[in-house]
C-alpha cells in the first residue's frame, strides 16, 4: 500500500484466533523525506548561541538534537503508517498495539511490528430450533397485598414513643461513628440518623443491633462486610461501630381505604389502585420472564460456542462494571474515596460475569452478521424517543449524552435474540 506517494510493505499474520501482528516496512525514500522535514522544523524554531535565527547548519542539529529528532521521526513514521495499514486491511483493533521499533537510518527503510487483539471470527452453531421453557406469569392477591403495604409504610408519619425499648418497625434517630482497619467511615461522627429497624436498611445487620435499646443508651458492635458487598469499598471488612440511640418513633400507616388510595394520584378508589398495581406487576413480571429467557438462550450459545476470548474485552467490560459501581454509590451519597482499594477485590468477582457478557455480545454479533440484521435510522429514533420518555428529557438531548455507536449495537443484538426466539419452540410451564 502507499504512504502518501510511496509504497510500504506489509505483512500480516494471524498469530492466535484474537491476536495478529502486524510488520511494517516503510521505505527509504519515506524515511529520508520525514527526517529531512524534521530538521527544517527544528532549523526554523531553534535558537542557538552563534547562529541567527533559522541559520544554524545541519551538523549542528544533528550533534545536539539527533536522539530528538529521531524519536519524534519514528513517532510520525509508526502513526501514519499504522492507521493506514489497518484502514487497508479492514482491521479494527479492540486492544491498544504492542508496539516493536526499529532502527531508524537515513537512506534505509524503516520497519517495525505492531501486534494488537481482533473480534475472534465466529460461525456461531446451533442458535435455531432451540427448545426454550417459560414460565407461566401470575399476580397473586399476596404479591398485591405486599404492594399496598409497601405504599402505607412510604406514606406513614411518625410519633415518637417514650417508656418502651426499640423493636422491628420502629424507628430511631440515633448518632454513630465507625471505623474500618483504624480509619474513619465518614469525615465527621453522623448526627440525627433517622434509621428504620428493619433488615434491608442500611447495613446488613446494623439495625438489628438496636433492638431492645432505650433513649440515652449507647452499644458497640462489629459488623463483618460480605465479599459481594453491593458497597464495594467495604467488601468483605470488618466496621467497627459506636451508636448512641437519642429517639424511638413509631410508625403510623394510613388505614387502606378509597381517601388513601385517591391521595396517592390518579386513581378513583382502592379497587382501582389494586387493579393498576396489578397491571404493574404483571408487566414487570413479563418483564424479568423475558429476561431470564433471554440469559438462558445466551447460556446455550456459550456451550454451543466455545471460542477464546480476548482479554482487554474482557478487561474493559471489567472496567465498565467498575465505573458502574462507583456511579452508583456515589449516588447513593457513600464515600468513594478509598473505592480504589477495594476495586481489585471487585475485579475478580466482576471478572465471570464480564466474561459471559463478552462473550454474549461476540455471539450475538455473529448471529447478526449471518442473518444480515442491521439497525435502520428509524430503529435509533424510536430508542432515542423511548429513553426519553423514560427519564422524562428531550430526545435531542438524549441524542448528545448516549453514544451511538454503542445504542445500535444494544439494538442489533436484540434484534439478534428475538430472532433466535422467533426461530425456537417455547413451553410455557
Amino acid at each position: 500500500m502507499t504512504l502518501g506517494k510511496v509504497y510500504m510493505k506489509i505483512e500480516m499474520e494471524q498469530v492466535s484466533s484474537f491476536r495478529q501482528k502486524m510488520t511494517v516496512v516503510v521505505p527509504a525514500e519515506q524515511v529520508d523525506k520525514e527526517v529531512n522535514r524534521a530538521y527544517s522544523t527544528l532549523q526554523k524554531s531553534v535558537r542557538l548561541r552563534g547562529f541567527r535565527p533559522g541559520k544554524a547548519p545541519l551538523s549542528i542539529l544533528q550533534r545536539y538534537f539527533k536522539t530528538q529528532v529521531e524519536e519524534d521521526v519514528v513517532s510520525t513514521l509508526v502513526q501514519d503508517s499504522y492507521i493506514k495499514a489497518l484502514d487497508e486491511y479492514q482491521i479494527s483493533p479492540v486492544s491498544a498495539p504492542i508496539i516493536e521499533k526499529g532502527v531508524l537510518e537515513k537512506g534505509k527503510d524503516f520497519s517495525y511490528t505492531a501486534s494488537f487483539e481482533i473480534k475472534p471470527a465466529i460461525v456461531v452453531q446451533g442458535y435455531t430450533g432451540l427448545a426454550l421453557e417459560k414460565e407461566k406469569v401470575q399476580v397473586t392477591e399476596a404479591d398485591i397485598e405486599e404492594q399496598l403495604k409497601k405504599l402505607q409504610n412510604t406514606h406513614a408519619t411518625l410519633k415518637t414513643v417514650e417508656g418502651r425499648a426499640t423493636q422491628p418497625g420502629d424507628c430511631v434517630v440515633i448518632d454513630y461513628e465507625g471505623t474500618v482497619e483504624g480509619r474513619p467511615l465518614s469525615a465527621n461522627p453522623i448526627k440525627d440518623h433517622l434509621l428504620e429497624i428493619a433488615s434491608d436498611s442500611f447495613l446488613p445487620g446494623f439495625s438489628e443491633n438496636l433492638i431492645g435499646l432505650r433513649p440515652g443508651d449507647k452499644k458497640s458492635f462489629t459488623l463483618q462486610m460480605p465479599e459481594d458487598s453491593e458497597r464495594g469499598d467495604l467488601a468483605g471488612k470488618q466496621i467497627d461501630f459506636a451508636v448512641v440511640v437519642k429517639e424511638i418513633k413509631e410508625k403510623i400507616v394510613p388505614p387502606l381505604d378509597d381517601e388513601f388510595a385517591r391521595d396517592l394520584g390518579a386513581y378513583q378508589d382502592l379497587a382501582d389502585l389494586k387493579q393498576k398495581i396489578r397491571e404493574s406487576l404483571l408487566a414487570f413480571k413479563e418483564q424479568q420472564r423475558e429476561d431470564r429467557l433471554k440469559d438462558r438462550i445466551v447460556t446455550l450459545l456459550i456451550e454451543k460456542n466455545p471460542f477464546e476470548v480476548p482479554p482487554s474485552l474482557v478487561e474493559q467490560q471489567i472496567q465498565s462494571m467498575l465505573s458502574n459501581t462507583r456511579q452508583r454509590l456515589a449516588a447513593q451519597g457513600v464515600n468513594v474515596e478509598n473505592f480504589s482499594q477495594s476495586a481489585e477485590k471487585l475485579s475478580e468477582l466482576y471478572r465471570e460475569p464480564a466474561e459471559k457478557q463478552v462473550r454474549a455480545a461476540l455471539l450475538l454479533e455473529a448471529v447478526a452478521e449471518a442473518e444480515q440484521l442491521t439497525v435502520t435510522e428509524q430503529d435509533l429514533e424510536r430508542k432515542y424517543e423511548e429513553i426519553a420518555r423514560i427519564i422524562n428529557r428531550d430526545p435531542v438531548s438524549v441524542k448528545q449524552t448516549i453514544d451511538r455507536k454503542n445504542l445500535t449495537a444494544q439494538l442489533r443484538e436484540e434484534k439478534a435474540l428475538a430472532f433466535i426466539i422467533s426461530q425456537a419452540t417455547i413451553t410455557e410451564i
